[in-house]
């Protein structure tokens, strides 16, 4: 393409933040402190879940799953290992998240969890949804990555 002149930051944000240079947001999003369970905190809600067909009295999901993983993990000719469960799971990019239309299909009640490759990125998932009126998310601590290494149950789907 041409370009000569482009250099990589290797501090990432926070460095740059630590080093208290101007950060800027066009929207910025809301503070909120988010909750993380453990795959362990997560797997004893999930088993509970499916013993109830993952429905309360009300016939709500008792649990939903947000499976956000970039496209290097969700675009791939492999089988992806998920979370196995009969609660209801949503597949997205986290860019996703800004439609309304893929907004409306995460409950506003009932346990959510958020679901990424190592649980990094959960924090800015909440509370970009929190921006929305999403008091019930939670993250998985350690995401997928973590759950697999505990060899938790896992299903493969394309």
């Amino acid at each position: 393409m041409g370009f000569t002149n482009i250099k990589i930051y290797n501090g990432g944000l926070k460095d740059w933040k630590k080093s208290g240079y101007k950060i800027d947001a066009i929207d910025p999003l809301p503070r909120y402190e988010g909750r993380f369970l453990t795959a362990d905190e997560l797997l004893t809600k999930l088993n509970d879940a499916d013993r109830h067909n993952c429905a309360d009295e009300n016939n709500k999901a008792m649990a939903t799953l947000v499976d956000y993983r970039n496209e290097n993990f969700l675009k791939t000719e492999k089988p992806l290992p998920s979370i196995k469960t009969g609660c209801p799971t949503i597949k997205c990019f986290l860019d996703d998240l800004r439609d309304p239309a893929v907004r409306n299909k995460i409950p506003k009640k009932g346990l959510v969890v958020l679901v990424c490759e190592t649980g990094n990125r959960d924090a800015v998932a909440m509370r970009y949804l929190h921006k929305y009126g999403y008091n019930n998310v939670v993250g998985l601590r350690t995401g997928m990555r973590g759950w697999i290494k505990l060899d938790y149950p896992v299903e493969f789907s394309k």
